[in-house]
């Protein structure tokens, strides 16, 4: 009988421990004092809501150079996560010793926009390393040549790995 008491007992002081606090109903919060409006003469003016950043945009129309200016690039990104990059390659053409300017714009997802140029003395094979997004790149490649100005060559949306990468 004392070999069965004694574990009883304990369970029994166990079992009104955890039951104690279980007991007493739940402390309510006061309320708090709602403040009525006091009527004002003064004009209140609200901002108007900021328009979220445009993102990427979409590619527009491109245009030709004439033949004696013409120049060709290539955007390559490097693929890799870590330390993502895309490269903008100047490939050649007649108007190489011509064309005084070449602007790069690459805007990611977000909207942020970087810009890069080339300038004279332009060589085959130069490259632009841009900072951009692992997903996808928006790239507008410009050029200023005589004669015809600065005008819009390349824009297209370029995604940042390959969709079968090696």
């Amino acid at each position: 009988m004392k070999h069965t008491a004694l574990p009883a007992i304990l369970l029994l002081l166990t079992f009104l421990l955890l039951s104690a606090g279980c007991t007493q109903p739940a402390p309510t919060q006061p309320a708090t004092p709602i403040p009525t409006p006091v009527p004002t003469t003064e004009q209140v003016f609200t901002p108007l809501p900021t328009a979220p950043p445009p993102g990427m945009g979409t590619p527009g129309p491109t245009q030709t150079l004439p033949s004696q200016y013409s120049v060709t690039f290539q955007v390559t990104p490097n693929g890799r996560t870590t330390n993502p990059l895309t490269y903008v390659g100047l490939m050649g053409g007649n108007g190489m010793n011509f064309i005084s300017e070449v602007e790069i714009i690459l805007t990611e997802p977000d909207g942020t926009r970087h810009i890069e140029h080339m300038r004279q003395p332009l060589t085959m094979g130069e490259n632009v390393a841009i900072p951009c997004s692992t997903t996808k790149n928006r790239v507008e490649i410009s050029v200023t040549a005589p004669q015809v100005g600065k005008i819009k060559v390349h824009d297209e949306i370029v995604p940042f790995q390959s969709i079968n990468p090696t």
